[in-house]
């Protein structure tokens, strides 16, 4: 669960807390309140080791700023824009229906770029905008330019940003409203720090991603019409797992298929350091569907990517719920009474051309050679396969039809002398005899 502590003034937090609902599925908030700018920078900086991000209002983030501070962690902060202003205005001005806006006061001149209040008076008006410098005494010299344009007949109608002098201002006899960051720029802000946060923490581990696939998954399946509520019922399984299992999980819905974004260490911990897929047995028990996953475990985005489809694909062929690919190449089979591990041959230029030549896959490839590797010989039987890939001896014949008929295996027949029968079917294997 990501955690993220909140800097708020103590009058605003009322704000803020609704956010927390809404969110708590995804993160953990933490609120810190000050009542004077000097709180601001202790609450920060005894606090930010304690979470994965920091978000706080905007006169928080000043102070910090004029103080020099240096975030350490994802840091964000909200304030009203312009479509809070304006839409503020719009409710004043039916409040205030004979209001001289040549008579108002605002205070946050400054605090944002995204509102010129300058262009709101005609060339001939005072415009009555407080400009201070961020000091331990802020507050109270804020205060005091708000009740002097008040008695000084110059203002009726106070316009502030700071909520921690609404109620002393009220107490003074002067007409004030609040501006704040509507509740929509401030979960704006939030979404943003979640999506920062999940990358940060994927880019800062070995990425793992994995591909989901099945047939119930395609609408164009012949007589597939569950297609978009099987996606939509493995998409909630998905993010119910990762939630209850405490992952960090980003989820997105492909063309036919789904990729889950997770870590090294997640993927250590969903499948039990690679012996046995929790993800799998949790979807097999609330899915009416079967689905294959294959994982891949990369440095970066493509290479997991790529494993993670020949992964798939593997799964798929073999009739095994997953594959995983790890970042040495090592394909691993979880599930199993024993962890089946097979490396994978380096992939040179020269086998990624010999797969595109000869239409097979480089997967494939790499295993015979790995088998071939092993027994020494490159005459096997499906039995051989069988055993090295830890398959079914169908599976193997299916492979071996394949390379047959790719012209790379030659069937044979080899008779033991000690052992009496029909001979045994053997296929002498040779990629290269494909090439000519």
């Amino acid at each position: 669960m990501i955690r993220i502590g909140v800097i708020v003034a103590h009058n605003s937090l009322q704000d803020v807390l609704p956010i927390k609902e809404q969110l708590k599925e995804r993160c953990e908030l933490t609120f810190f309140t000050y009542k004077k700018l000097s709180e601001i920078k202790p609450l920060y900086l005894e606090n930010y080791l304690f979470f994965d991000a920091v978000v706080m209002n905007g006169l928080a983030h000043l102070v910090l700023q004029s103080s020099n501070v240096i975030y350490q962690i994802p840091t964000y902060y909200y304030m009203a824009n312009e479509r809070d202003f304006y839409k503020k205005l719009f409710h004043i001005s039916r409040e205030y229906p004979n209001l001289d806006f040549s008579k108002v006061t605002f205070d946050f001149s400054g605090y944002t770029d995204l509102i010129k209040l300058e262009e709101l008076y005609l060339n001939n008006e005072e415009a009555h905008i407080i400009h201070l410098d961020i000091t331990d005494n802020f507050y109270g010299e804020l205060l005091e330019r708000h009740i002097e344009l008040n008695r000084s007949g110059k203002v009726d109608l106070s316009i502030t940003a700071f909520s921690n002098i609404l109620d002393k201002l009220s107490e003074q006899g002067v007409n004030a409203e609040l501006i704040t960051a509507s509740p929509e720029t401030i979960l704006e802000v939030f979404e943003k720090v979640i999506l920062e946060v999940r990358h940060k923490q994927l880019s800062e581990s070995i990425m793992a991603i994995g591909e989901i696939t099945s047939d119930a998954l395609i609408p164009s399946k012949i007589e597939n019409t569950n297609a978009e509520f099987n996606q939509s019922l493995l998409h909630t399984t998905l993010l119910e797992y990762s939630k209850k299992n405490h992952l960090t999980m980003i989820i997105q819905k492909q063309s036919v298929h789904f990729e889950i974004f997770t870590s090294q260490k997640d993927l250590l911990t969903m499948t039990n350091n690679f012996s046995q897929d929790a993800l799998v047995e949790a979807l097999s028990e609330n899915l009416p569907f079967a689905i294959n996953i294959g994982w891949g475990i990369g440095q970066n985005i493509d290479e997991a990517r790529k494993k993670a489809h020949i992964a798939n694909h593997e799964a798929h062929q073999q009739e095994k719920p997953s594959f995983i690919i790890t970042e040495s190449g090592q394909l691993i089979s979880p599930n199993t009474e024993e962890k089946v591990v097979l490396q994978m041959t380096e992939e040179t230029p020269e086998l990624q051309r010999l797969s595109e030549k000869l239409n097979i896959s480089l997967l494939l490839i790499q295993k015979i050679l790995s088998v071939i590797e092993k027994t020494n010989t490159n005459e096997l039987s499906s039995a051989d396969i069988a055993l090295h890939l830890d398959i079914t001896i169908r599976s193997s014949n299916r492979i071996l039809n394949e390379l047959e008929s790719k012209g790379v295996a030659e069937l044979i027949y080899k008779k033991h002398e000690k052992l009496r029968g029909r001979p045994k079917k053997f296929y002498k294997i040779n990629f290269h005899q494909g090439e000519s």
